[in-house]
């Protein structure tokens, strides 16, 4: 699936059949690349390759990234903070209303 704002970069990787590690056979600039590639390699019956496609991220971009994800946490650790002052006055307000429904009742149990 190409990506507009990065080139890609694919892979091919051999599996092995006993362990199930991998090697890299190679690095490759595009698809063309690939087939041709494995064209030219010998293969036998229940080998197994795997291509994988990457894109190249630049500093920019990750630093970006992680701009957004510092605020987008910041957001969330507020809002949070926020929930929880708000449950801590619920629980507060409720745990009044229950003592003064136990004192209520205690005084009506004992006239």
């Amino acid at each position: 699936m190409s990506h507009l704002n990065s080139p890609e970069y694919f892979t091919i990787n051999s599996v092995c059949p006993h362990d199930g590690t991998t090697t890299t056979i190679g690095i490759f600039e595009d698809m063309d690349a690939v087939t041709y590639r494995l064209k030219r390699m010998y293969t036998s019956c229940g080998d197994e390759y795997r291509v994988e496609c990457f894109h190249l991220a630049t500093a920019s971009d990750e630093a970006e990234a992680y701009t957004e994800q510092q605020v987008s946490r910041r957001k969330y650790q507020k809002e949070n903070e926020v929930k929880d002052r708000l449950y801590e006055a619920f629980k507060k307000k409720d745990n009044e209303s229950n003592t003064e429904l136990a004192t209520s009742q205690q005084k009506e149990t004992e006239t």
